[in-house]
């Protein structure tokens, strides 16, 4: 009987074990696993969204040249209720006047020989798709003398517009624009022995007909 009794005791302290080291594993792989996911999930969200842009560029050492960049993102807003109410408020018709200018450039000073990429961002506030006649109202990139204001340069002296005759600008998006200066001065019609700007202060407007963008600042060393 007393060997049967300890035999009885033995079995069920072995039972005991078997539950309580299976229990703590699965305890262990469920918090792994947990940990491992807040982990994934947290990096994922730290990934930044791409907006499906790009751009393009035609760039020469010795002259100056623009092209539009793709046409790109539609702005919107993260709350339905308000996206609709913009569009709702937004102006049923378009013309030039409407239309939203931005210049930038790639740099705001610029070392010795480095050629300043000069950017022009188009946007259409409107819910109207807007027309603008670019023959007569010509797209352009205009850069001055921060000392004097005078005319140093622009894209459209020596080389043709980056797009002529009629163009759309869609309702609510932009349009982008981008020109390489070779930080030489031009004149319309003024193309034969351009000279090197000196080193100084200058300020881009990015314009479209009457309509140009606030002036931005840059140094030439």
């Amino acid at each position: 009987m007393a060997a049967l009794a300890i035999l009885l005791v033995v079995i069920a302290l072995i039972i005991w074990a078997v539950v309580a080291f299976g229990g703590g594993s699965s305890d262990n792989t469920e918090q792994d696993q947990s940990t491992n996911a807040a982990v994934t999930s947290a990096v994922e969200s730290s990934k930044p969204v791409n907006l499906g842009t790009s751009s393009t560029s035609a760039t020469t050492s010795a002259s100056d040249s623009a092209s539009e960049a793709s046409t790109a993102k539609e702005t919107t807003s993260k709350d339905p209720q308000a996206s609709t109410t913009v569009a709702a408020d937004a102006k049923k018709t378009c013309e030039l006047k409407d239309l939203v200018i931005t210049a930038n450039t790639n740099n705001s000073s610029f070392v010795a020989g480095e050629q300043p990429e000069l950017f022009m961002t188009v946007h259409n506030p409107t819910a109207v798709d807007c027309e603008i006649n670019l023959e007569e109202n010509v797209l352009r990139f205009e850069v001055y003398d921060l000392a004097t204001n005078a005319r140093i340069w622009s894209d459209v002296d020596c080389n043709p517009a980056i797009e002529d005759g009629t163009s759309v600008f869609p309702a609510g998006k932009d349009r982008y624009f981008q020109a390489t200066w070779s930080r030489t001065n031009s004149a319309p019609g003024q193309c034969d022995n351009r000279q090197a700007v000196p080193a100084g202060a200058y300020y881009l407007h990015t314009v479209v007909g009457t309509n140009p963008s606030a002036a931005v600042t840059f140094n030439l060393a």
